[in-house]
């Protein structure tokens, strides 16, 4: 189960590792969260990045809090 409250769409979410993918968020990076689909003992969450980029975060794997 997650061990880190998820966000809602809507909230603010700044990203605090994200070490699983080749080409990841950048740490300190800041978005909008749209959606959360848990997935069994993941939840796949879709944030509108400030930056530009599209590219989920995966509760538990990548680290992130709730601005």
């Amino acid at each position: 189960m997650h061990t880190q409250q998820l966000p809602k769409p809507g909230q603010r979410v700044e990203c605090v590792l994200m070490g699983a993918d080749p080409d990841p968020i950048p740490m300190g990076a800041r978005g909008t969260v749209l959606r959360v689909d848990p997935c069994g003992v993941e939840a796949h969450i879709t944030v509108a990045w400030d930056s530009g980029r599209s590219l989920n975060l995966i509760a538990p794997v990548d680290k992130f809090r709730i601005l």
